[in-house]
């Protein structure tokens, strides 16, 4: 089992909310996910073997496998990334899909808060507007609410940046064994 040919091959997005990188594997799915799976149960990382999102009770083999490997427990902080990998067909290799992400919880409260200050703006952006074409109307305090909206937004952003540095180094090392169970089968 071995990474296809070039670097063309690996995909990596380091900017993005949540990073991750992208690998063709010439071998099957199966394989590939034994392999990686293997691999981490031999670290001394947390490693979790999961059927797709939702769950469900089959048992037998699946093409379509994912696995949650985090830092050990006692190395653990609030910005601990979650490294999530999903291994499915193409043909006759295997796409390995390891996604970075905070704790589910620190992600969904996360999302929760950009889903809430989307709204509030919206809100604000459609009575400001509906202010403005009113005459003798001053709704300009919702365009002030809708700018807090944005600029709160912008925050989250940042402080989502601030996160994703603070747990680089514990990244970086997910990142390297997760290269590990990939070669070691070359």
């Amino acid at each position: 089992m071995t990474a296809v040919g070039s670097s063309a091959d690996t995909r990596e997005m380091g900017l993005g909310l949540r990073p991750h990188v992208e690998v063709l594997v010439s071998a099957s799915s199966r394989d590939t996910f034994e392999q990686v799976c293997g691999h981490f149960e031999k670290t001394p990382n947390v490693v979790r073997r999961t059927r797709v999102p939702g769950g469900g009770t089959e048992t037998a083999p699946r093409n379509e496998d994912h696995l949650v490997v985090t830092v050990p427990t006692t190395a653990q902080h609030f910005w601990s990334p979650w490294l999530t990998i999903e291994v499915t067909p193409r043909g006759h290799q295997a796409h390995v899909l390891a996604r970075f992400s905070p704790h589910p919880s620190v992600w969904t409260g996360f999302a929760f808060c950009y889903l809430t200050l989307g709204l509030v703006g919206a809100v604000a952006l459609t009575v400001g507007a509906a202010g403005a074409l009113l005459p003798d109307s001053s709704q300009t305090w919702a365009f002030w609410v809708a700018a807090g909206a944005v600029a709160a937004m912008g925050g989250l952003w940042l402080f989502a940046q601030v996160g994703q540095r603070l747990a680089s180094e514990q990244m970086a090392l997910l990142r390297a064994e997760l290269e590990r169970a990939l070669a070691a089968s070359r």
